[in-house]
């Protein structure tokens, strides 16, 4: 089975250490021939999504909070959206939505469609898409040392623990994030 890991964090840059992170993830994750999906969206995702395009060996699906590729063209106009091999939109019914309302709905959907989530830096959107991970019960790989939610996700986990499935993977190196959690799904996937 191939591994369908989410890369979740800021859609805005945060500068070249961690740009470079990203780039490192996306590379690290390339090498591991998983399908990658990501909200569609500019910002870090993007940055590991696109690294991983660029080795010919990933697959990439964006989950956008778009309606059609037009739309999607004009919410990213500065990202090359031929990195996707699918692009999946939130259904037309909501195109009177608020977008801030549809990536809510995009966030459901592509949380929902992986076996685990990464995340880097982020913001409130971010923390949607762990909440929603983590009601989901899925492994969350958290890349630190990116600032954001990913830097106090652990702090939020023992402030507001609940009954979960969840499991967390805190780690700064991102090689060693990749290779820690596709261990664990892979030990969950033969239990």
């Amino acid at each position: 089975m191939k591994e369908i890991i989410g890369i979740f964090g800021s859609a805005v840059y945060l500068g070249s250490d961690i740009d470079e992170k990203a780039k490192s993830l996306g590379f690290a994750l390339a090498q591991e021939n998983v399908r990658l999906i990501t909200g569609a969206c500019s910002g870090l995702p993007y940055q590991v999504a696109k690294t991983a395009f660029q080795t010919k060996k990933t697959e990439i699906w964006g989950f956008s909070p778009a309606i059609d590729f037009e739309e999607q063209v004009r919410l990213t106009p500065d990202d090359d959206n031929q990195i996707y091999s699918k692009l999946i939109y939130v259904d037309k019914r909501y195109e009177d939505f608020d977008i801030s309302i549809r990536r809510k709905m995009r966030n459901i959907s592509s949380t929902a469609a992986c076996h685990a989530g990464i995340i880097i830096a982020g913001r409130w959107g971010t923390l949607n898409e762990v909440s929603n991970l983590y009601d989901m019960g899925k492994v969350i790989g958290v890349l630190t040392g990116t600032g954001g939610a990913a830097d106090k996700i652990e702090e939020l986990n023992t402030e507001f623990k609940k009954p979960s499935d969840a499991i967390f993977i805190h780690e700064s190196n991102p090689v060693l994030l990749v290779t820690k959690l596709l261990i664990e799904i892979r030990t969950l996937e033969n239990s």
